[in-house]
Parts: structure tokens; C-alpha cells; sequence
């Protein structure tokens, strides 16, 4: 099974440095730019995307409509596909998170997959949980091609444990807004990996990056 890992395109709060979590915030014309970017890409290299599953945040169902219009193809909700819950730190100034809280920033982003936010999860549990979801799905549906729309924390957990079979170097596999990953998954192995590609975006404005 194939499988294509997408990021959201970026939201209000993604352009203003503030934490996000299981919160949401609108995507802004930029973040439309990258979805329409993102699409382009997608018809040019034909890929046979046979469903679309989104996490059903608003920045990522958003997404995840744009390119099932474009793409023809069925789109689904699914909860698993959330991003971490960051808990009583979402909603926070990451600046502000970082210098009032900075033991728990470097463990949250940088150092402790394990690290649980108050009022949150750890990115072990919530990567855990999208991986339990491609396991089902690839007992169901082994020879399609399935395109996913999360978000970026959990994705940098899930590309972790694919491309290295632990959870460990989670921050390497940061990812840009409306950036994907693509790999194939058989029996539950992680047979090639691309991650992080994001060359469709060249024609926008750089921005800075924020992993939530």
C-alpha cells in the first residue's frame, strides 16, 4: 500500500507562532496559495490516490476537501489523524511558552517523545495512535494508494518510527506547511520513504516554519 503523509497548509496561528494542538485556526491566503500548490503537484505526478482520510480539525478538513474535489476522490474524517494534544500550553505564544516554560518546551519539541503537556498527551501516544490506524489500514485496503492530511508534530513522530523504527529523532523529520511524505507500507514494514517534499512551494513567499 502506498501511502501519501500530508501537513496542513498554514493557518493564522501557524503565521503568528502560537501553539495550536487539538485548537484550530483558520488557513490564510498563503496557506490557500500552498494547497492549490499542493494540488498542482499532485495531478502533475498522476498519482492514483483511491481516498483521502483528514483529521477532522478544521485546518485540516479544509485541506482535505480541496483535494478530493480536485483529485475525484472519496475524502473521510478520521480522529486518529489529530494532532498531539498540547493541552493547557495551546493557545500560547510559542516565544512565550519557551521563555516562561523551558524545560518543558525542550522536552515537548526537541528531547522527550514521552514529555505528557498538562491537559494533553505525549507524541508517543498520539503517534501511536496513527500508526494502530495505517496498520488497519493497510489489512483492508493493501494495494491502494491513500492519502492522509494531519499535522505536523504527530507527522514528525510517524516519520520517525518509519524511517527508523523509533520514535527517538522525532525533531529531524520536521516538516513544512503543505509539504508531503510518500512511502510504501508492506506488512507493516516501511519498504521507501520521501519525506518532507516541498519543492511545489518555491513559487510562494518563504515563511517561517512552526512544527504545531
Amino acid at each position: 500500500m502506498r501511502v501519501i503523509l500530508v501537513r496542513h497548509a498554514e493557518t493564522q496561528w501557524n503565521n503568528a507562532g502560537i501553539i495550536q494542538g487539538h485548537s484550530d485556526s483558520p488557513i490564510t491566503p498563503r496557506g490557500q496559495r500552498e494547497t492549490s500548490l499542493l494540488l498542482e503537484a499532485f495531478l502533475e505526478k498522476a498519482y492514483p490516490i483511491d481516498r483521502i482520510y483528514a483529521s477532522p480539525l478544521g485546518r485540516t478538513w479544509q485541506m482535505g476537501l480541496s483535494l478530493a474535489e480536485g483529485l475525484c476522490c472519496p475524502l473521510l474524517a478520521e480522529a486518529a489523524l489529530k494532532e498531539q494534544g498540547f493541552g493547557h500550553f495551546e493557545g500560547m505564544y510559542s516565544a512565550d511558552f519557551i521563555r516562561h516554560y523551558p524545560n518543558e518546551a525542550e522536552a515537548l519539541f526537541r528531547l522527550d517523545a514521552e514529555y505528557c503537556p498538562p491537559g494533553g498527551e505525549s507524541l508517543l501516544t498520539a503517534t501511536r495512535r496513527l500508526m494502530y490506524f495505517l496498520q488497519h489500514l493497510q489489512n483492508a485496503a493493501e494495494h491502494q494508494t491513500i492519502c492522509l492530511v494531519s499535522h505536523g508534530h504527530i507527522l514528525q513522530g510517524v516519520l520517525a518510527m518509519l524511517k527508523e523504527g523509533n520514535i527517538y529523532n522525532f525533531p529531524r523529520y520536521s516538516q513544512p506547511n503543505a509539504s508531503y511524505s510518500v512511502f510504501e507500507l508492506d506488512e507493516g514494514k516501511c519498504t521507501a520513504l520521501q519525506w518532507g517534499i516541498a519543492t511545489h512551494l518555491l513559487r510562494t513567499s518563504p515563511a517561517p516554519d512552526n512544527p504545531v
